[in-house]
Formats: structure tokens, sequence, C-alpha cells
């Protein structure tokens, strides 16, 4: 920015260099000119931030020079100076935009210090209309970004009014923005999430909003953009249909593959029954293995009708404090019979100071028993069973670990109705699965052989 300029009007040539050689200490450019058309003359040629005119003229008043001078350069302060002030004259020279009134003779401090605040004043002005230019375009810019971005935004005010409605919300709703801006609008927006936006004419919008609030702005407190997820949510919805239809489909197909091995089972030992009695054959000891195995299908049978409706309706879980440590025992107090058996060897490592968890003790008894059986069958040869507690980043940790083959990392063992046993049902560890998701808990497994490790994670109690 080059330097502020000071106009000099008075036909007193002496003087008005005079008074130019003292302004020369304010590092300012002066020009000088006798008379009224010479001023404006050079306003013209250039901004003048001060001008300093004599009230006596030749080709007129002074103060019929300020509306002049304002039109060419509206920011110019006129600083009037005059040998023979009056009331009225200082008034009329306020009221003609005069910004202050200086007697001669003049003194040069006077004429500094009056100089100097003009020319303050004329850069305060400049750096306000600045700061305005640079607020419209900054708010030009703003409003142009809001009308291109492809989203709908609106804001609110405190009051939770509408201030702004993009063209996107026009297009999208039908509703034009002077219709819509002062209404209430917090209930189209929520605290954010997807929620239904009317439209004048069809059914509603699908809208995912996110906000933001915003302190910093007087009138606006509050932005949200939204997503139009119609089609998305439909998408969705149909997604799921599908899935679920398949999920039904695969459900029927591993249940009647299920179902059919024991049932054709039992109706070949009832055939094998009918033809000895057809036989005549009324022998105890020739008929009772017949009907054990018909009695142990029929159980079977019972054992999957269970699991499966364990699987498909499970029951609400009903939580309460609950000792890992003591649950971990019983489990393994239950199991110990069969681990003897087995050969297995049982091993207990348990954190006895772990807080009680908030979880449902018959559900969570469940879970155990059948990673612990499932680890007992999977040594048949013995090998070595250990039940270990401990607490990790505000979780608690239970493994079941064991010592038997172990199987591949694409097994698929959580996959309802997959087993490897000759006659499991294929969904214990489904169900297991699931109940521990049910506690917001994580169920992961590591397996190579000779180490297999299936780990519950709770969310520790606070």
């Amino acid at each position: 920015m080059g330097r502020s300029t000071v106009l000099v009007v008075d036909d007193d040539a002496a003087l008005a260099e005079n008074i130019a050689e003292i302004l020369a200490t304010l590092e300012v450019e002066v020009t000088v000119a006798p008379g009224g058309r010479q001023a404006l003359a050079a306003a013209a040629r250039g901004p003048i931030d001060v001008a300093l005119v004599d009230v006596r003229l030749p080709d007129g008043p002074g103060t019929a020079l300020i509306p002049g001078l304002k039109e060419i350069s509206p920011l110019t302060e006129v600083v009037l100076i005059t040998g023979d002030a009056t009331v009225e004259s200082a008034i009329a020279a306020v009221r003609g935009g005069a910004y202050a009134y200086l007697l001669k003779p003049v003194s040069p401090q006077d004429l500094l210090d009056t100089t100097r605040r003009a020319l303050a004043q004329v850069t305060l002005a400049r750096d306000r209309e600045r700061l305005i230019a640079e607020l419209a375009r900054s708010e030009s810019t703003h409003r142009e970004v809001v009308e291109a971005v492809p989203a709908l935004v609106l804001a609110l005010d405190r009051q939770g009014r509408i201030r702004l409605w993009n063209r996107r919300l026009e297009e999208a709703t039908g509703f034009g923005r002077g219709e819509m801006l002062g209404k209430p609008g917090e209930e189209l927006i929520g605290h954010g999430g997807v929620r239904p936006l009317a439209r004048r004419s069809g059914p509603d919008l699908l809208v995912r909003w996110e906000r933001a609030e915003v302190t910093s702005v007087v009138d606006v407190c509050t932005y949200a953009v939204g997503l139009d997820v119609t089609a998305e949510q439909e998408m969705l919805r149909r997604t799921l249909r599908a899935e679920r239809l398949a999920a039904v489909g695969t459900l029927a197909a591993g249940l009647a593959h299920e179902v059919r091995n024991p049932l054709n089972s039992a109706l070949l030992q009832l055939q094998v029954l009918g033809r000895r009695i057809d036989r005549g054959d009324r022998d105890h000891a020739s008929l009772k293995p017949v009907l054990g195995l018909i009695e142990d299908e029929i159980r079977r049978l019972e054992v999957l009708v269970n699991d499966f409706l364990s699987f498909v309706h499970p029951r609400p879980l009903e939580l309460q404090p609950t000792a890992l440590a003591e649950l971990c025992r019983d489990v393994l107090t239950f199991v110990a019979p069969e681990a003897g058996m087995a050969g297995v060897e049982v091993e207990a490592e348990l954190a006895e100071t772990i807080a009680p968890v908030q979880a449902d003790p018959q559900r969570l008894r469940q879970v155990l028993q059948n990673l612990v059986r499932n680890a007992v069958e999977a040594m048949s040869g013995g090998g070595r069973l250990t039940l270990r507690t401990r607490s990790v980043e505000g979780q608690v940790e239970i493994d079941v670990e064991d010592t038997g083959p172990g199987f591949p990392d694409e097994t698929p063992i959580f996959d309802a109705f997959f087993t490897t046993k000759p006659k499991g049902t294929g969904l214990g560890l489904t169900i297991v699965h699931r109940i521990v998701s049910d506690h917001g808990g994580t169920l992961r497994v590591r397996s190579r052989p000779g180490q297999t490790c299936f780990t519950i994670s709770l969310p520790a109690s606070r």
C-alpha cells in the first residue's frame, strides 16, 4: 500500500506551502490546489485521504467543495480552515460532512494532530470496507459451495429455526427456501442418522443426516448435511429379506438332512422288529437290542430338535453378577468323570481377583460345558484340558485349551449343522457363538496340531 495522500486547498500560496512543509513530517504525499476546481481535478487523478480546505476560496466557499470531494472519493475526510469561525459556520461544516474545523492561525501541533486523527479515521474506514468486501466474497463462496455440494444442506439458528435450505433440498422435497426459512427444523434432522423427510408430493424420502454444532457464528448454531438413502435402504431391505430366505433354506435343508439319518435308522430297526414279530419271534433277548436302537435314534432326534429350537428361538438373557472362577470350577467338576474315562488331565488357571461380570450364569455355563466337552471328545487318546481366566484391558477372557489334533483354519466350525462327530447335531458351536455375542462378547479360536484354544472375551463389569 502507498503512502497516505493529503490535499491542501488554499489560494494563499505561501500559507499552503507552509502547511505542506509541516505535513511532510507525517511522511504523507501532499498536493496543493489554489481553488475548488483544481481540488476536484486533483481528487479525480487519484484517491485523497485528507483534504485541508480553506473556507474562503476564489471560486466559492470551501464547504461547497465537500460534496464534490466525497462523490469522487467517499472515504476522504475534509478538515476546514477559517479565520472567522462562528457557531453557525461550525455547525454548517459538520452538517456538510467535515471531519474537523481549524482556526487560523493554525498551530503546527494542532495541524499535525488533527491530520493524524483524520488519516487514522480513513484507515479504519478503508479496513472496514475491505473486511466487508472479504466477508461478502466469503459468504458468496460459502453459498456457492453449499449450492454446489451434492448433498442436502440446511442450517438452524439457536432457536432451531431453518436459516439455510440449499437447492438440493428444494429439488428433493419440492419445497422452496422461501417457504422453509424461519420454520422449525430440529424435527427434520433429530440427533442425526436416518430419518424420513416429507416431500410436497409422493412418499417420504429416507435421509441419513450428519449434524455439526457451530459456536462461532452468531445466527447459525447447527449445520446438517444429509444424503438420500431411500434407494439404499430399499436395497438393504431386499438384501436382508433374500438373506433371511436363504438362511431359512439352509437351515431347513440342514435340519432335513440331520433328521433323515435317525429317522431312516429308526425306520430300518422298526422293519427288522416287524419281520421278527411276523416270524413269531417273541424272545426278549432278540427284541430288546432292536428297541434300544430305536430309542437311541428317537433321543437323538429329541436332542436335535431341542438344539434347533435353542438356535432359532433363544430366550432372553437374565443378567446378574457372575463369579467366573466359581462357574469354571463347577463346569470342571461336572465333566470330570467324562474326562477321567477319556484319560484327559484337567488343569485350572483361574484368576480369583477378577470381579464378577454381568452375565446369565446358566447360559454361560452352557457355553463352557459345550466347549469343555468338545475338547474332551477331541482328545480320544488322552491329553490335557486347561481352563484359564484373566483380565485384559477392560475385558475378561476365558480360555478353553486342549492338546487334541486340531483342525485347519478354513474349517467352518461355527456354521449351522457342520460337525465332525458321528452323531453330532452341528448346532453346538453355533449356539455357543450366539450366546457369547448376546453377552456383548466375542469368541475366537486358534488351532494347530497339539493345541486348540477357544477364547471367550466378555466386557468387564463397571
